[in-house]
């Protein structure tokens, strides 16, 4: 049994990238935008009714708080680390 410790949480961080804050600007919407956390398992239940094949994400940075890893994905898919996930086959 992994104790406490042992135990991490990967959180994806979605930031804003600057073409979606023009096109905000641009509609008139002036809040800032904040970063939007989640974690892989949740994405797929945003397509409820679909089948995921699979899920690329490119990463822009990380970093680590205790034991919380929070991966930066990038909008632009220009960095060094490319991920692509599978779901694993239900039965």
């Amino acid at each position: 049994m992994a104790s406490k410790e042992e135990i991490e949480d990967v959180q994806l961080s979605f930031l804003p990238s600057s073409h979606i804050e023009e096109g905000l600007q641009q509609w008139g919407i002036k809040d800032d935008i904040t970063n939007f956390v989640t974690k892989v398992g949740d994405i797929k239940k945003w397509f409820k009714g679909y089948r995921v094949e699979s899920i690329e994400l490119s990463i822009e940075g990380a970093i680590k708080d205790g034991n919380i890893t929070k991966l930066f994905v990038s909008f632009d898919g220009k960095t060094g680390c490319k991920i692509t996930l599978k779901p694993i086959e239900e039965n």
